[in-house]
């Protein structure tokens, strides 16, 4: 009944308590109608034409429409991810910064990565089960009601009362202070909180208020504009500190993260509304995921550039760090601030506030009203539009919430009814003396409680963030869903949604009690209270910033080293170029890429298909850290080595002795013998497929060394930029042509089977993962080239995530198509039969397109080929022939772009790169040098016979592994690649560096030798006996492997 449609869940935007308002634009002559929802922030979306009028032809459930279309973002999917970033981005993120200075940077992250994943699934949860809810539900109470009956609804409302009366009592707060700080000599904060009230009072007193995109993006960008700045500043200001201060970490300062962490999120309670604005609401939740998922890494990213500077001396909020006295012209941390700048910030922030207070209220006024005037009984409640393009209160009534929407003409219609019966309610003179004597009290209410907690804005958000937020948008989402879809779930997703119900619900209850005692039951003042009670002891006191005349960088030797004499007077331009890539920054990035993207990723659908889509991504994220920590170190270790430390051996050396660069040797050797090998193999079975009766694969194997083998005998091989993206571009069109056809061959697939996992099985996944990175070697050889050797490690730390995610995103693709038949190798499974014209997986494919993907890897295949054998050829004529005796070998560098085997050897790799015109120099005489050593006839007819030696024998090893190409190559990541690029590198660096790291750094590192050491000895052991050793051809054998027995033998799907 309408009685039961009350309070404020009517109009809950309850996003992010940050606000991107919107006072919608009037569709008629009428004043500003609906009214507003409830959101502790300001999310907002389109006009009314464009929210409303939606086509009335059904759409097709996901299953049959498995197209590239569905993985791109509609029109509809950008108004909802517009909405939501608009209502996220808000106060709640001005104290990210501070996340990092309670918790410290490595257990930050770790609670960002929590409540990011945890407000993802709960607001995706809301869209899950908004979809299989009747059309008559239409609200977050609606929900609330339909799930767990009139407790549900009551459950919904009184939190999201809470959240639109305490969120703009925080903002008078924050507003007041901001205010004082600005004008410091004009009123108190007293004083400037009734004033800002009395500023949006007018606004406050429209009847109906509605929100547009425009409001929304103001209040949004109000936000970004203040924490841009602040940022900024704190870069600035404190440009040439020492290693920031890390904090006194405790479980209870860990847990005070969560009140800040809650406030910022809040989204799930619009996703009703915002789902019944979608023409295709069945995209809702990997819209809703897809979009949050992006404002956490925009989070983590706000919490580590704040923290990166000032550590744990940084306030609860990001604004009060930045504005410097009037006297001393120093901020409270102590550096020189830019006034203007800091206006400016205020000032943005100070418009997202005023834009937010009045939309926040209207909710609430509307729900008095209706409780205590008695108003607003005929119309039915519409609980949840906030912050969404929409009349308030009732604009979509008759909105159907499943896919199909309704008619242009119906929504105009249903919105010129509605704007009329809203306003008439508003009409005569007594119902208005009513209705603004109540919202006076209301706001007079909220004023004098900010005035009395005007020096508590960092608990006031804590407590909203835990109370009210948490159960609103976290909680009760997840109850809703498990009360409705409980029986249905796995058992493992009920375990996490119980986990994450307990601990949020114990979090939000300890971090309640703390913020509440603290707002309303305070102990006596400390007069020797801490001014930075996050930090230890010893920064308790003293300011970080004040030590700037001081100034010292952290050296890469364990010592400090003096700022360079340009640093103190560094502008602002160029401090943030310091934390941007460079040319060499850049030129490092694009070998390491080059380098990593090769056959290895052909494996990525694979690892999904053997191990599944979620130990799968687990698997990734393990060896993606992995790869990450082995690279990163060997760019640490390198900067701690002597000036006459090269290569990668050498690394070995002064590390281990002679049996650390014998270590190197040998593994990369077997790196630089069996890749070559490898790729013969693939390059053969690639050539047979789309030649298939020119010549048997053996043959194309001889003749694709045949091919190579001019290029192999030329003396020494330079590879530059051009040859290093060719032979990276090859990979790249193939892996994309190859993903393409997949999708497009198998549109209309139903549910993809899943693979029968095993612990065998999802351990097989480590071969070719190790395949996949193996960049670590190469680190020596790039640091040498890089003129400011102490930024390779973010360089390298931030290309290799990247690179990561790429293969995240690639494995993920093939696998949706094709679950668990999909083969060891992706191109294998796209080339089409020459009589069937069909692919091994039953589907249409297309001979070009699978030719071009084929040709491309061929490309990448043939430029590889000769790189990576050359270092084993220098090694192998300083061995046998006594060659190169005079330089120092350099056997890191197959991938980059550089000289092989060793054009730049005395580059220096400390601190203090050589100029430019030494390293040419030095680059001109060691090409000399290695061209002099291969002058003579009998020299000439030596190295080309060892040369000519060492192919023959890798092709005699490619003909007879033919057929083994899978097991070949993950032999090599197992074994070599897993040796010289994982193991190798963490051992150095804990040989060299074990006393000085911290000891979870020494446990992690150990971990990882531990776990790689045994995934890869059994690897190595499985696919080596399969290679040399196999037993009897099963007749028998499945056609999936990966699958449980009902899909191993049919093709689970066959387009008609």
């Amino acid at each position: 009944s309408a009685g039961q449609h009350t309070l404020c869940d009517r109009g809950t935007n309850s996003v992010g308590v940050g606000v991107g308002v919107v006072v919608e634009l009037q569709r008629s002559t009428l004043a500003l109608t609906p009214q507003l929802a409830c959101s502790r922030s300001g999310a907002s979306c389109s006009s009314p034409a464009r929210s409303f009028v939606r086509s009335l032809a059904p759409t097709d459930p996901p299953s049959s429409t498995m197209n590239l279309k569905q993985y791109m973002f509609t029109k509809d999917d950008a108004f909802v991810a517009f909405n939501l970033f608009c209502g996220v981005c808000g106060i709640g993120t001005l104290g990210m910064p501070a996340n990092f200075a309670r918790a410290g940077p490595y257990l930050g992250v770790f609670a960002m990565i929590f409540m990011g994943f945890t407000n993802v699934y709960a607001s995706v949860l809301v869209s899950k089960t908004m979809l299989i809810a009747p059309r008559s539900v239409k609200t977050f109470g609606d929900l609330g009601e339909w799930c767990l009956g009139p407790f549900g609804r009551y459950a919904v409302v009184i939190s999201q009362m809470g959240v639109c009366l305490l969120a703009p009592c925080a903002f008078l707060v924050l507003g007041g202070n901001m205010l004082h700080a600005i004008f410091p000599g004009a009123f108190e904060i007293t004083t400037w909180i009734i004033l800002m009230a009395l500023m949006v009072l007018p606004v406050c007193l429209v009847p109906t208020l509605k929100e547009g995109a425009g409001a929304a993006l103001a209040g949004c960008l109000g936000t970004l504009v203040a924490d841009i700045i602040g940022i900024g500043m704190l870069f600035h200001g404190m440009k040439g500190h020492p290693a920031v201060p890390a904090p006194e970490v405790s479980i209870p300062q860990v847990a005070s993260t969560f009140g800040n962490l809650a406030l910022a999120y809040g989204a799930a309670v619009v996703i009703p509304a915002l789902q019944r604005q979608h023409s295709q609401p069945e995209r809702m939740p990997q819209v809703v995921g897809i979009t949050i998922a992006v404002i956490t890494v925009i989070f983590i990213i706000l919490a580590w550039t704040g923290y990166a500077s000032v550590g744990c001396q940084i306030s609860g909020n990001l604004l009060f760090n930045i504005m410097p006295d009037p006297v001393t012209k120093l901020s409270s941390l102590g550096m020189k601030a830019d006034f203007g700048a800091a206006v400016l910030a205020y000032l943005a922030m100070q418009v997202h506030l005023m834009v937010a207070f009045a939309v926040l209220l209207h909710p609430a006024f509307y729900i008095a009203e209706r409780m205590v005037l008695g108003m607003h009984k005929v119309t039915y409640v519409d609980e949840t539009l906030p912050y969404v393009a929409q009349d308030t209160p009732i604009e979509s009534i008759k909105r159907s919430s499943s896919a199909v929407s309704m008619t242009k003409q119906e929504a105009v219609a249903q919105d010129a009814d509605e704007e009329h019966d809203e306003n008439a309610e508003y009409k005569g003179a007594a119902t208005t003396i009513k209705y603004v004597l109540l919202r006076l009290a209301i706001v007079a209410a909220l004023v004098v409680t900010a005035v009395v907690l005007k020096d508590k804005f960092i608990d006031l958000t804590d407590f909203i963030g835990s109370s009210a937020i948490t159960t609103c948008c976290i909680v009760l989402p997840i109850i809703f869903y498990m009360r409705r879809m409980g029986k249905k779930m796995p058992i493992a997703e009920r375990v996490v949604c119980v986990f994450i119900v307990v601990v949020c619900g114990a979090l939000g209850v300890y971090v309640t009690y703390k913020t509440g005692k603290a707002i309303f039951a305070p102990g006596a003042v400390d007069p020797d209270a801490p001014k930075f009670p996050f930090c230890k002891p010893e920064h308790q006191k003293e300011l970080l910033g004040v030590i700037l005349r001081f100034a010292c960088l952290p050296s890469t030797r364990g010592r400090r080293r003096p700022l360079p004499a340009s640093t103190p007077t560094m502008g602002l331009k160029q401090r943030l170029l310091h934390y941007m890539f460079t040319r060499d920054d850049a030129i490092a990035a694009f070998n390491l890429f080059c380098g990593v993207c090769g056959v290895g990723t052909l494996g990525m659908p694979a690892n999904f298909a053997r191990a599944g889509p979620y130990l799968g991504i687990l698997a990734m994220i393990f060896m993606g850290f992995t790869n990450v920590y082995a690279t990163v170190i060997v760019s640490k270790t390198m900067l701690i080595a002597p000036r006459t430390v090269k290569t990668f051996g050498d690394l070995g050396e002064w590390c281990m002795g002679s049996f650390g660069r014998y270590a190197v040797v040998i593994s990369q050797m077997g790196v630089c013998l069996m890749a070559p090998c490898a790729m013969l193999v693939l390059g053969g079975n690639l050539l047979f497929a789309v030649f298939p009766s020119a010549f048997e694969m053996q043959t194309w194997i001889i003749l694709m060394a045949l091919m190579v083998l001019p290029v192999c005998l030329v003396p020494t091989l330079k590879e530059g930029a051009g040859a290093a993206f060719a032979g990276c571009l090859g990979t790249i069109v193939a892996d994309t042509i190859g993903i393409g056809m997949l999708h497009y061959g198998l549109k209309g697939h139903p549910a993809v089977p899943k693979p029968a996992i095993s612990l065998a099985q999802v351990a097989s996944t480590f071969g070719n993962l190790a395949l996949a990175y193996g960049a670590a070697v190469v680190i020596p050889a790039l640091q040498r080239r890089h003129n400011q050797p102490e930024r390779m490690p973010q360089v390298v730390g931030i290309t290799m995530i990247i690179i990561t995610i790429i293969f995240m995103i690639l494995a993920g693709t093939g696998y949706a198509s094709v679950g668990c038949q999909i083969s060891g190798n992706l191109l294998f499974s796209i080339m089409p039969d020459p009589v069937t014209k069909l692919s091994s997986l039953g589907m249409k494919a297309d001979f070009g397109a699978a030719v071009l993907a084929y040709l491309a890897m061929q490309l990448h295949i043939t430029i590889a080929f000769a790189v990576m054998l050359h270092p084993a050829f220098y090694i192998a004529e300083r061995l046998v022939l006594g060659m190169h005796k005079s330089t120092f070998e350099d056997e890191t560098l197959p991938y980059a772009a550089h000289d092989t085997p060793g054009n730049d050897n005395k580059r220096p790799s400390s601190i203090v790169s050589a100029t430019k015109e030494d390293v040419n120099t030095q680059e001109q005489h060691d090409e000399e040098n290695d061209l002099a050593d291969y002058k003579g006839t009998t020299v000439v007819i030596k190295y080309v016979t060892l040369r000519l030696a060492i192919i023959i024998v890798l092709v005699i090893v490619a003909v007879a592994l033919k057929n083994k190409f899978i097991e070949l190559a993950d032999f090599i990541g197992a074994s070599a690649n897993t040796t010289s690029c994982i193991l190798l590198p963490i051992i150095f660096y804990l040989k060299r560096m074990g006393n000085k790291i911290p000891m979870v750094e020494r446990v992690v590192a150990v971990f990882i030798v531990i776990v790689c050491t045994i995934l890869g000895s059994y690897v190595t052991y499985t696919t080596g006996k399969a290679m040399f050793a196999p037993g009897p051809v099963d007749p028998n054998a499945p056609n999936f492997p990966f699958c449980k027995p009902e899909h191993q033998k049919e093709l689970y799907y066959i387009k008609p």
